[in-house]
This record gives structure tokens, sequence and C-alpha cells, in this order.
């Protein structure tokens, strides 16, 4: 019988293989299932903004879409080319994976520095503090992103484990595309989870709601243009434009949305609330934001 460090170590070489095998996937973890599933293909992007009319117009892949889509930063999805579950299909799968070049998007030289922080912070609020004030805004929700190497920087299949690890409730994934580049990170904020039949939504405040007979196409249209205020601030037009002009980075797909659509019937979305994105001699961590009122 394996040890469990033997396992570990094939599971590692696993993810490892899956990122450098310069392939666009998403490999993740459901909440509370420890068998991770693993979705392959061609990834497109999809016109802004993006609309489902009707359940037989939703495809079938892995989305990814930003806090703010541009043509630079576009909602993806991965196409189902390969949608396997469990580590001996997926590291079966990987094993025929030839071998591409990995290269880099064009988002990689987006960040630039490490920002806000600190007194930034405090200087930012001042400036929306005055729009509360004048009884225009209830809160802004602002972020940072922290530009940096750590020892763990080449090995992101020993780091999506332990994050799996630490957060076995929670959505836990790793992707890659050539327009967005390598990403990694987890949720605990489902936003919609269900089938043709039946559909869960989880509003901020944590109700849960429950959809019979849904167009999960509307669903997903409404959710994705219809702005996180949970993630920009109330009210969300002005918080979003707000954050554009002061917060001093480019948020990409930090507070955006992730998950599947239509994979073997079933679509979950979740909020993409706490991420890195790897970048050439180091990666960018992302922090989850600071809400104030």
């Amino acid at each position: 019988m394996a040890s469990p460090e033997d396992i570990f170590s094939v599971q590692q070489a696993t993810v490892q293989r899956l990122v450098e095998s310069g392939h666009e996937f998403a490999l993740f973890f459901y909440p509370g299932d420890p068998s991770p599933r693993l979705v392959a293909g061609e990834a497109k992007p999809l016109p802004s903004p993006v609309h489902f009319s009707h359940n037989n117009a939703l495809p079938s892949g892995f989305l990814f879409h930003p806090f703010s889509p541009t043509q630079s930063c576009p909602t993806i999805i991965i196409s189902p080319g390969i949608a396997c579950r469990g580590w001996e299909l997926i590291q079966a799968e990987s094993e025929k994976f030839s071998h591409r070049r990995l290269s880099l998007s064009h988002l990689e030289h987006k960040l630039q520095r490490s920002v806000p922080r600190g007194d930034d912070f405090r200087r930012i609020y001042r400036k929306f503090r005055n729009q509360i004030d004048r009884g225009r805004a209830r809160s802004l929700f602002l972020s940072q992103a922290l530009e940096g190497q750590w020892a763990e920087d080449n090995n992101e299949g020993a780091l999506l484990l332990k994050m799996r690890e630490l957060y076995p409730d929670e959505m836990v994934y790793i992707l890659y595309t050539r327009s967005s580049g390598r990403w990694m990170g987890h949720s605990s904020r489902m936003l919609l989870r269900g089938g043709v039949k039946r559909a869960e939504t989880v509003s901020r405040s944590g109700t849960r709601h429950i959809i019979y007979t849904p167009d999960m196409g509307q669903l997903v249209t409404d959710l994705l243009q219809i702005p996180q205020e949970e993630v920009s601030g109330i009210p969300s037009s002005l918080a979003r434009e707000f954050i554009r002009l002061h917060e001093g980075y480019p948020r990409l797909y930090f507070t955006g949305t992730f998950g599947t659509l239509n994979i073997y019937d079933e679509t979950a979305l979740f909020l993409n609330i706490s991420c890195l994105k790897q970048r050439p001699g180091g990666r960018a961590v992302f922090y989850g934001g600071t809400t104030l009122q």
C-alpha cells in the first residue's frame, strides 16, 4: 500500500505535469469533495456583455469571468474536450498530453507594484468618504495585490494540495489559459449551483434560495451582468468607477466569477475572492479586500 507521502508525490506530479504541458485547463475541487475534477480543452473569449438567452444556449465548460471585462481581459470559457473526475483518470489524461510551449499572456505585465497598502488605503478612502458624507454612497470594497517571490513559486502542485488541505469546504482551483495566464485560488462564496430542474442561489447575507425548473441560461446571464456589490461597494456603479480611477492596479480576474457551466448537467459558480496569479519570476497575491463604511 502506498504511503501518504507517495500519494502526495504522485498527485503533486500530476498537477505539475498539467501546469507544464502548455495545455489550457482547469483543475478544481468542489466544496467538501476530496476528488479533483479536470476540464481541459480550447479556451475561448466570450463577447461582453455575456448573454445566454435560455438553457439550450448555455455552453459547457469552465468559466473564468473578470471583475471588469475588457478586450484585453475578457470572459473565458474552457471547452470540455476532456472532463473527468478522480486522480487516476486525471493522471491518465495528463500523461497523454503532448508538450506545448507555455506562452505568456498579455496580462503578465499588467501588475507593476504593490498597491494599495497602509497609507494608500487611508488616502483612497478619504476621497470616497466625501461620497458617503454627501449621501451618494454607503460602502467601498478596497483590495490590494502584493507581488513577490516565495520558496514554493515553482511548485504549484504542492501549493494547490496545501490549499485544498487548508480549505476542504471551499472551491479550490488552478487554471491556465493563453489569454489569462495561470491562476490559483479558493472560495467559500458560492453564487449559484444546480441543474436544469433545480438550482440554489446564495445571497451576500448567506440566505439560500431554491429555484425549481430554472432557466439556467438566464440565471447565469443575470449573475454576470449584475455587479457583485460585496466586492465593489454600494451603490455598485459608483464604487466600481471609483475603484477603476483610484485603486491603483487592475484587478483582472480577482473578485470576478469562476466555475463550471453545464458540466454533466451541473452549473456551479463562485466568487473569486482569494486568489493569486503566477508571473515570470514570482507571483501576485490578491488580498480579500476591506469593506469600509
